[in-house]
């Protein structure tokens, strides 16, 4: 006979597939409203009970920084490695256009970022969603300017201008462009404009 039986865990068994929660909280901030998204709505077409959305993500804002660094995985990592590597600086350029001109990911319809509209959206943020935009936008920032740097050593990037307000007229740019495309702009529009604002950069 076992002396030491095992005994039954306690609570409701682990259900939620958290990732299929962070996909369809994901697409669904990004194609709507923040404001205007409700925790039911996403329990709804998550198909699970409010309790075990706080259970596994505690509150709203815990569900949304958790989107956020889902986000930032899958969508801005690639950017930044792109960014960082050692290709020639028009060529990086370029696909950072195409990139920030395009249905990104796997979704099927949003336009522009989703980063850059929760930027925009921060009266609707909670704590913790606000710092890891924060983190994220000086991380940005970073990257740029480093890129920027490389490239001046390189004698790639000839405008005139420092590597700190070279990153932030890109990142200017890039909210302007997610801005037109989040309000139904052709995609092939915004990208010309992209290419006019950063011809002058080298």
């Amino acid at each position: 006979m076992n002396s030491n039986p095992v005994k039954p865990s306690r609570g409701r068994p682990k259900t939620l597939d958290r990732d299929h929660v962070l996909d369809i909280a994901m697409d669904s901030y990004w194609k709507e409203d923040i404001s205007s998204l409700s925790i039911n709505e996403i329990c709804r077409r998550s198909g699970i009970s409010k309790p075990s959305l706080y259970r596994e993500f505690s509150n709203e804002d815990g569900l949304m920084k958790a989107v956020l660094i889902k986000y930032q995985e899958q969508i801005l990592s690639p950017v930044q490695q792109m960014l960082n590597s050692d290709s020639p600086f028009r060529e990086a350029l370029d696909n950072l256009v195409s990139f920030a001109t395009s249905a990104n990911c796997h979704h099927e319809s949003p336009m522009g970022c989703l980063f850059i509209k929760m930027r925009e959206s921060r009266m609707h943020l909670g704590e913790a969603t606000l710092a890891q935009v924060d983190f994220l936008e000086e991380q940005g920032l970073s990257t740029f300017k480093e890129w920027v740097k490389r490239s001046k050593d390189k004698g790639e990037f000839s405008a005139d201008m420092s590597p700190e307000f070279a990153a932030i007229y890109i990142d200017a740019q890039l909210i302007n462009a997610s801005t037109l495309l989040a309000h139904g702009e052709d995609p092939q529009t915004v990208k010309k404009i992209l290419f006019v604002a950063f011809s002058m950069l080298g």
